[in-house]
Order: C-alpha cells, then sequence, then structure tokens
C-alpha cells in the first residue's frame, strides 16, 4: 500500500513540529516538505507533489481561493487541509468553493489529524463539528450569484485588458509567468476565444471590466 505523502505549510516552527510529530506515527504517511512560508507554496509544491497539504492559515485575514487555484494549477491532485479557528462565514465558504475538503482546529488530538488526512486523502470531506454548522450558515446566507471566473482569473483579466503581458502580471502577482499563462488560457476557454484582443472585446461588452 503506497504512503500518504503530506506536506505541511505553517509560520510558526513548534506546529510544524507538532504535527510532523503526529503524522510520523503513522505507517501510513510519509511527509515529503515543508515551509514556513505561504508564498514559496506554489513553487514546493510543484517539486515535492504532495497527496495532502496541510496548512495552519488565519483564513479571516487572507484570501486562500486565490492561493489554492495557483496551487491546483501545478497539482491538481492535491489536496487540501486547514488547520485554522477562523469562524468567519464567508472566508470559510470561499474555501470550500477553491476546493478545500477538510478544516480541523488548532487543538486537533493526534488522531483526529491522522482521521482527517486519511479522509481528505481518500475524497472524503472532514469538518469538525462547529465547523460544520459555520459552513451551513454561511452557505444559505450567501445569495450572490457566482462569475464564470475566479477571483484570480479575474484579477488576471483585469490586467491582460491593460495591455500587460504575462511576465508583467506575473511580477504584479508574484507568481510565476507559467501559471499565469494557464490562467489566460483557461480564461479565454471560459469566454470562448482565442485571440487576446477578441478576449479584451468580450470583456467590455459583457461589462466583465468598465471601458474607463
Amino acid at each position: 500500500m503506497d504512503k500518504i505523502k503530506v506536506y505541511i505549510a505553517d509560520d510558526y516552527y513548534l506546529i510544524r513540529e507538532g504535527v510532523k510529530k503526529s503524522l510520523k506515527q503513522s505507517k501510513d504517511i510519509e511527509i515529503v516538505g515543508e515551509s514556513n512560508n505561504l508564498n514559496q507554496l506554489v513553487d514546493s509544491i510543484q517539486h515535492a507533489q504532495p497527496d495532502v497539504l496541510i496548512f495552519e492559515l488565519n483564513l479571516c485575514q487572507q484570501p486562500v481561493r486565490n492561493l489554492i487555484e495557483d496551487l491546483k494549477h501545478v497539482h491538481s491532485k492535491v489536496k487540501f487541509l486547514i488547520i485554522s479557528d477562523c469562524d468567519c462565514e464567508l472566508p470559510l465558504v470561499m474555501a470550500i468553493r477553491a476546493g478545500v475538503t477538510g478544516f480541523v482546529r488548532k487543538n486537533v488530538s493526534r488522531d483526529e489529524l491522522l482521521h482527517a488526512v486519511q479522509q481528505v486523502y481518500h475524497n472524503k470531506e472532514y469538518y469538525v463539528s462547529d465547523v460544520t454548522q459555520v459552513l451551513l450558515k454561511g452557505l444559505l446566507n450567501n445569495e450572490s450569484s457566482d462569475s464564470i471566473f475566479s477571483d484570480r482569473e479575474l484579477e488576471i483579466l483585469r490586467y491582460i485588458c491593460k495591455g500587460r503581458s504575462n511576465e508583467q502580471i506575473a511580477d504584479i502577482l508574484f507568481i510565476s509567468e507559467k501559471t499565469i499563462a494557464t490562467h489566460r488560457r483557461n480564461i479565454m476557454k471560459k469566454a470562448g476565444v482565442k485571440k487576446s484582443t477578441d478576449l479584451i472585446i468580450w470583456a467590455l461588452d459583457n461589462k466583465i471590466v468598465s471601458r474607463n
């Protein structure tokens, strides 16, 4: 049986060590990397190719959706398990829509953490009960309609409409040019166009961006 490859990302050394110590007690799990910098995750994940990414994140302060979309572009099979004490409805809902299938609290026990990793790895959801209640409330209260584009795609689309190149957009957003190129292809596919000029016209006609 193949081991579950896990990557751990957290700002604090002691938290990373605690998670590693808990997971290493399972013969089914292999730690393939760790990071203390979320901004470096895209390149790190592409190299490590983990099955599950565990990261501690204050969802109320950091937009998780863009980060997850960038990670999925470089490693589409990775599963996400967040350790967070955030109780904000919208960030939790946005994280779910971005592809997060697991949430545990910072006081998670060793057994619960192991179980959460296994559930997420096997394409199942795992949310602690209080998070489930927050998610349910947030989903019921969220009445806004979704755009065909993600937040990151809209951000990139606006720069495209300003005439910025992939290289320029990558420099502005601090992500790789390759990631921008992938986003651009997906944006054009959704818009049903094959040229950047046609994409700009389409975006203006559909009021995705302003003519000003």
